[in-house]
Formats: structure tokens, sequence, C-alpha cells
């Protein structure tokens, strides 16, 4: 782990926040594997590639939540360990309907070149 590979997933968590995906989707490799474990809301599973990942899985999660840079990423800490950064935070949010989102997570990142070549997401979506 670098600081400079640190410092560039920050600032695509900020662009992530501010809904500017082609921003935050320069940290990625074009061959990213996407991994969004258990029974999330609303989906889980695995994709590959920049684009799927951009269009089938920020899209759709900001969508449900409202649309882009409604719902957001807070980081609490970024920690790292040869070429993995995990980062603690929260999902948070409120859609036109009221509802809202708050829930713990952990991403694990593998850093590669200073690109994110595989992505695990680990949220609690029982809060």
């Amino acid at each position: 782990m670098s600081q400079s590979d640190v410092a560039s997933l920050q600032d695509a968590y900020q662009a992530f926040s501010r809904g500017e995906f082609d921003i935050a989707s320069q940290i990625l490799a074009p061959d990213i594997e996407w991994v969004e474990n258990g029974r999330g809301m609303p989906y889980s599973g695995t994709w590959h590639g920049r684009e799927s990942v951009v269009k089938d899985v920020w899209t759709s999660f900001a969508n449900y939540w409202g649309g882009p840079g409604v719902v957001g990423l807070e980081t609490d800490q970024f920690l790292g360990t040869g070429d993995q950064i995990v980062v603690t935070g929260r999902s948070v949010g409120r859609d036109s309907e009221g509802r809202t989102l708050d829930a713990p997570c952990a991403h694990v990142w593998r850093m590669s070149d200073g690109v994110a070549t595989r992505f695990a997401d680990y949220v609690d979506w029982s809060v």
C-alpha cells in the first residue's frame, strides 16, 4: 500500500459521493472484479469490468436511493497492508420518499500499480 493509493482512493470516494462516477471510476482497473457480499440491498453478486461497475452497481445503487449525489460514503479509516487497503465507514443517504440509508461497511481493495484490481464490500444492511 502506498500513500498515493490511499490518496487516490480518498479522492474516488469523494467523487462517488458527489455523483461524479466518471472521476471516481478512474481508480478502477479496466478488468476489475467487484464483489458485493451477502444479501445486500438492493442486490449482491460479482461484476467484472469498470463499465459494469459504473452501470450495473454504482448507477443502480444510486438510483435506488434517489439518484447520483444523493447517496454517499462516509469514510473513517484507510488501513493498508501489502497490496490491500481496507476502508471502514458508512453508506449514507436519504431518498425522496424519506427512506434513510445509514449502514456500516468495510471495503477491501486490492491495488496494483495505482489502480484497483479487486473490490469486496461488507455492509450491515440490518441497521
